[in-house]
């Protein structure tokens, strides 16, 4: 696959792992809120480096970019040789990023609680992150195959 279709599919992924959470905290309760720790990363690094911390609507645009940019970086490396080994791929990316998340929080000095106060918000956080890769993986193995199709006409 090129670059952009790798890039395609692994936006796609990220895009999806992103509304499925803002809908979820947006109407749900007791939900993961994935958006809190990457405002609080956002908010160190600006006054890590001397600069005024972004607040309110900008805080979110720059969490909310930066989770679609980091998530479509990892998200690249989803295509495998196969469609089936694609899509274990897109699974196991997913855990992997959703497990991560939940583990490395706290190291790097940021608050976890957002992800990890409950049994149900560490499953979903994990779940997100899964949905995110599976949908990496589809889009994937859709390029691959119209290519295929195309390239039989």
């Amino acid at each position: 696959m090129t670059i952009l279709k790798n890039l395609l599919s692994a936006f796609a992924g990220s895009v999806a792992l992103n509304v499925i959470h803002e809908l979820a905290r947006k109407t749900c309760v007791d939900v993961p809120q994935i958006n809190r720790v990457a405002e609080e990363a956002i908010q160190k690094s600006f006054s890590s480096t001397g600069m005024k911390k972004p607040k309110g609507k900008e805080l979110y645009r720059y969490a909310l970019t930066g989770d679609i940019v980091a998530n479509t970086a990892y998200f690249t490396g989803v295509a495998g040789k196969s469609n089936k080994s694609t899509l274990v791929k897109g699974l196991i990316m997913g855990a992997t990023a959703g497990l991560g998340a939940l583990t490395l929080t706290a190291p790097m000095g940021l608050d976890d609680t957002p992800i990890n106060r409950s049994r149900k918000t560490q499953i979903l956080t994990v779940l997100y992150y899964v949905a995110g890769g599976l949908v990496s993986a589809g889009v994937s193995n859709y390029l691959r195959n119209r290519d295929k199709k195309i390239s039989k006409t």
